[in-house]
């Protein structure tokens, strides 16, 4: 049995180096899969790690706790106090293998424990002097946390002498208590204990808002802290039940967990809970990763699936060329596999040799496919748009996960059968049926004969309707998030799959019907192709399917992503209204009286009398680096009178002068056909001038009529009139979803009301210079910033969201792969071609054509087949783009599609596609060429005979 397998395995060998050529194609498709399935879910890890790492510093800033901090915690309130001896076991488990054992680096292990709160009073000339309930207890592991404000850290307790103790600054402001000062602590009970005790140390935080803190400083205020030792020696000695509360804090750090460590990470923190929980019946995990690592576990999976759904077409295609080498490599072994039946083999024993170079096949591209997905992945994480890298950017993938290697087996198995599959066919042919197919194809092939192409129309069809009409392949996607909803890929896919299958019907047809007219001149070349191409349809059809599919998709993608992004741009710019915004509020002068609880707050200033508000001149913006114009902008409330009602508007306050200036885009569209200049031209002239949008003038307003309104501003009321001197569609960084628009001047507003109210400061900045950075600035000038809404920071952020990354990531590096795979697949079908048609080829020399007609004649066979391809390809794309691009709806906005963007097909890209395409492809014509060059007549005619 071992030797026939391995005369299997040497037999296959064997064959697999007599066909190198067509063995490294097979495994180069074999290596693509592998490492296209296996890239969704490491980008999917590694987007999800980046979004952990930021929620956990976000919540951090926020909260000043850590999702990745464990609390266990012990409340003598609520179980009963305990005698550190009891609690003594729990805390070396965790100090020695409980925290160690889970495998993540440690940022602070913080220990504390306390008494119930004892009596604290103040001995002084032999008096007693009560000053307030305290508890005594102490604090490890964040000794270099805390500043000593007076005084020195605190000695361990001696015998006959006071125990030393440091107390908190805020206590020592309250009882006035100093350094050196003596101490009398009773605790309460049934027998009371007393302790004796002198204040070492004066403590303040170092940091009040530094997360290694379990809880805020502040509240450790009324804790008299002594050394462990002390606690665990002379004051758990004195006292009984001296353990009311005892906990540990540790944070441990999240920035290095992967997938597969998420889950054995709870599994440990939950075997080190069980086991604390038993020792000590009431010690409680009350804070822990269970949540955070959830629904980062969750997150992984969930985006792994929607990108590996994405890359269904994209997969497909690279199991089309596996099958596609693997049919021929069978094709050329045919009649050695007739051979072989007709003298006895079994078709099991024969596809028993071809599964065995699969498997070998399968095993190497397993091997290389798994590190190259990787690759694949940085390459995702890098992505910005379709073809559009930043090498600058993203975070390395580290090794497969469990979802990357199952992924990868999946569609290594089915790459394995759709290479299989053209064997499994061949075995059960017999010589005679490969003599009666040697000239030209019996028939149409299955799919033909079936009328897949128009029947996978339908499908596609209804995709597309669904795309339209804003539904999803799965519960909860739409329109609103296109990056969400597989229809986006899948529907344009089958269509161009089933369109390409179309083309594949007719276009032997086109080449039958020019054949015919090439037979009238004496046009031999051209003949002799264009009759190759209309009889032998089979030799060049999975070729010219490969390049249409890929070429459509990548126009489909192409215009997707130039679309997608020339709206995501768009919104975010609208939305912002200039490249940066200040949220300022100026400096109040109305500042809150201190009196006695319940006291009247004190009464508002009338600005006309005296200003409310005090503001730097926004001029002193200009004075920041990296600021190169700004302008004041009001966003204030309104009520405009509307026939007999009110109707509230969006006030807007502006600078005519200098608004401009910062406004990047502003189109006529938007202002009823006149320029942004023009309308300020308008305000100009009239300075109580207001510029409506359109809405407003349905209510029987017209342009010219005077317009009162009730304007409303930080608790100030009046009455102001305006004119209306032009209608708008759209005005940047409003929307018209949220209410009529009315643009005034702000100088106006401001003397009418009596005095100035706080306003924004839009800006127009140097990309150069960080955003942060100008904040700072202009924070450091005394200008106070509330916020900042930065044009460039949303748009990257925007750009790195996972679901969009992952999505043109997958494009690109599909479309690389496909079309590496597209330009192999030609170069070797073109040779295997040439060189079945050897005899002909030598045969047309024999009769008098000559060496360049023979050239040409192929060049020219080549040349018709990419061009077709291409047009067809390029036009299958370009209809898929034109039917489902324009209703993609892009959700960074409040209002999806405000401005409304055109759909646009990228012939930019397409021409560098193109001109990449026709370089390779000519390359590809001349090592054809320099390969039948080396073939004299009596070979061609030996090498025609042997095919």
């Amino acid at each position: 049995m071992t030797i026939t397998i391995l005369s299997i395995v040497i037999t296959a060998l064997k064959r697999l180096r007599a066909n190198l050529g067509l063995t490294l194609c097979a495994l180069a498709a074999a290596t693509s899969a592998v490492a296209l399935a296996a890239a969704a879910p490491a980008y999917a890890e590694v987007a999800s790690l980046r979004l952990l790492r930021d929620e956990i510093r976000q919540q951090e800033a926020r909260q000043g706790r850590s999702p990745f901090a464990l609390l266990f915690r012990y409340v003598g309130a609520w179980n009963g106090p305990l005698e550190w001896e009891r609690v003594a076991p729990a805390d070396e488990y965790l100090r020695q293998e409980g925290i160690p054992g889970l495998d993540l680096a440690i940022d602070s292990f913080a220990r504390h424990t306390r008494t119930a709160p004892m009596r604290l009073f103040l001995t002084t000339g032999g008096d007693t002097l009560f000053l307030k309930n305290a508890a005594l207890g102490f604090i490890s592991g964040i000794d270099d946390r805390i500043h000593i404000v007076d005084g020195q850290m605190p000695r361990p307790a001696r015998e006959s002498e006071p125990l030393e103790i440091m107390i908190a600054r805020a206590l020592a402001d309250e009882t006035g208590l100093n350094v050196g000062d003596r101490l009398t602590l009773v605790a309460s009970g049934s027998r009371p204990a007393t302790l004796q005790a002198r204040v070492a140390a004066i403590w303040e935080p170092v940091n009040r808002a530094d997360p290694a803190w379990f809880f805020p400083p502040e509240t450790l205020s009324d804790v008299l802290l002594v050394p462990e030792s002390s606690f665990t020696g002379a004051v758990a000695t004195t006292l009984r039940n001296e353990v009311d509360q005892t906990l540990w804090f540790v944070r441990l750090s999240g920035e290095n967990v992967s997938g597969a460590q998420a889950g054995p990470l709870l599994g440990r923190v939950e075997a080190v809970r069980a086991r604390i929980s038993g020792i000590v019946p009431g010690l409680r995990l009350e804070q822990g990763p269970a949540e955070a690592l959830g629904i980062y576990q969750s997150r992984v999976a969930a985006l792994s699936l929607q990108l590996f759904t994405f890359s269904v077409p994209i997969l497909a295609l690279v199991l089309y060329f596996a099958a596609m080498v693997a049919a021929l490599l069978v094709h050329r072994q045919r009649g050695e596999i007739a051979l072989l039946k007709t003298r006895g083999v079994g078709s099991a024993q024969i596809l028993g040799v071809y599964l065995v170079e699969w498997l070998i096949i399968g095993a190497a591209a397993l091997a290389s496919g798994l590190p190259l997905g990787l690759l694949f992945a940085d390459v995702m994480s890098q992505t910005r748009s379709f073809l559009d890298i930043d090498l600058t950017a993203g975070i390395a993938a580290r090794s497969p996960g469990g979802q990357s290697l199952t992924y990868a087996l999946g569609v290594l198995a089915a790459t394995m059968i759709a290479a299989f599959l053209p064997a499994l066919v061949a075995t059960r042919r017999t010589l005679v049926d490969e003599q009666q197919q040697a000239a030209r194809a019996a028939r149409p092939p299955l799919w033909q004969r079936a009328y897949l192409d128009l029947l996978l129309l339908i499908p596609a069809g209804y995709g597309i309707y669904l795309l339209r009409t804003g539904g999803g392949l799965f519960r909860g996607t739409s329109a609103a998030d296109p990056f969400a909803n597989p229809l986006l890929i899948l529907a344009p896919a089958l269509l161009c799959f089933a369109l390409g299958l179309l083309a594949l019907r007719l276009i032997p047809l086109a080449l039958e019907l020019l054949a015919r007219l090439a037979a009238a001149p004496p046009w031999v070349a051209p003949l002799v192709t264009l009759r190759a191409l209309a009889r032998q349809t089979d030799t060049y059809r999975g070729a010219l399917l490969l390049l249409m599919l890929t070429l459509s998709l990548a126009t489909f993608s192409s215009a997707m992503a130039t679309t997608l992004d020339g709206a995501m741009h768009a919104e975010i710019g609208y939305r912002v209204g200039a490249p940066m915004q200040f949220i300022e509020t100026g400096a109040s002068t109305e500042r809150p009286v201190a009196g006695q609880p319940g006291a009247q707050p004190p009464q508002r200033r009338d600005i006309r009398e005296e200003a409310r508000f005090l503001f730097v001149p926004v001029s002193e913006h200009l004075l920041a680096p990296g600021i190169r114009a700004a302008t004041r902008v009001g966003r204030y409330e309104a009520i405009a009178s509307v026939g007999t009602a009110g109707k509230r508007v969006q006030l807007v306050g502006i600078d005519r002068s200098d608004f401009p200036t910062v406004i990047t885009r502003f189109e006529r569209a938007w202002g009823g056909g006149e320029s942004l200049g023009g309308l300020m031209n308008m305000l100009a002239r009239h300075t109580d001038g207001a510029i409506v949008s359109r809405d407003l003038l349905t209510n029987g307003l017209r342009v010219g009529d005077a317009l009162p309104m009730t304007l409303q501003l930080y608790g100030d009321q009046r009455e102001v009139r305006f004119r209306i001197i032009a209608a708008i569609d759209l005005w940047p960084g409003l929307y018209p979803q949220d209410g009529p628009i009315v643009v005034a001047n702000l100088n106006y507003i401001f003397d009418q009301m009596g005095g100035q109210y706080p306003y924004d400061v839009w800006i127009a900045r140097d990309l150069e210079v960080p955003a942060d950075a100008i904040v700072a600035s202009v924070r450091a000038l005394g200008i106070p910033v509330v916020d900042a809404l930065d044009v460039a920071t949303l748009t990257a952020r925007e750009q790195s969201r996972p679901q969009r990354q992952g999505l043109f990531g997958l494009l690109t590096i599909g479309f690389l792969t496909a079309g590496a795979l597209t330009l192999l697949g030609f170069l070797v079908a073109g040779l295997i071609t040439a060189r079945r048609r050897a005899i002909e080829l030598g045969m047309l020399r024999a009769l008098g054509l000559s060496g360049t007609g023979v050239a040409v004649a192929l060049a020219l066979e080549q040349t018709l087949l990419i061009g077709a391809g291409m047009v067809a390809g390029t036009a299958i794309g370009a209809l898929a783009a034109t039917l489902v691009v324009p209703f993609m709806q892009v959700g960074v906005g409040p209002y999806p599609g405000t401005p409304p963007v055109a759909p646009q097909l990228a012939w930019e890209s397409m021409a560098g596609i193109y001109v990449a395409y026709g370089g390779a492809l000519l390359l590809a014509l001349l090592a054809l060429g320099a390969s039948l060059a080396r073939i004299r007549l009596f070979q061609a005619v030996k090498l025609g005979d042997a095919n």
